[in-house]
């Protein structure tokens, strides 16, 4: 089944339209649960499509035994939209500033994150 690229391409974020949506106007477990469910959708859709548009393989940890961080590869990829998901719980049922500020700063981290994979995993540019 082949949808038009504008439907294909905007499909992640209409899960997290639906994830917000349900958060901002119900309150009842089930819905939750729906809006947990919508986002991870959104979040496994957006890592399998990076990991395949990847233009900067990464190479075989075996060949290069030295690791930069050590993280799986899966909680890696998954990690800033983590970070994103305990912020807007923490903003939507919290009202202390201390914890709204946290919230913040995790945003923060989840869109930095994300910029620099974004950037990071283009090709980068050639002189010809």
């Amino acid at each position: 089944m082949f949808y038009p690229k504008i439907i294909y391409e905007n499909l992640p974020y209409a899960y997290f339209l639906v994830c917000a949506y349900l958060l901002a106007f119900y309150d009842t477990w089930p819905v939750f649960v729906s809006a947990g469910l919508f986002y991870c959708a959104g979040c496994i859709t957006l890592v399998t499509r990076s990991g395949y548009r990847r233009l900067d393989r990464r190479k075989d940890t075996e060949k290069n035994p030295i690791k930069k961080n050590n993280l799986p590869e899966w909680l890696y990829e998954y990690l800033p939209y983590g970070y994103f998901a305990v912020a807007m719980v923490i903003v939507l049922k919290t009202t202390l500033p201390a914890l709204q500020f946290l919230a913040f700063c995790l945003m923060i981290m989840a869109l930095r994150n994300l910029l620099f994979r974004k950037n990071n995993r283009r090709k980068p540019k050639s002189l010809f």
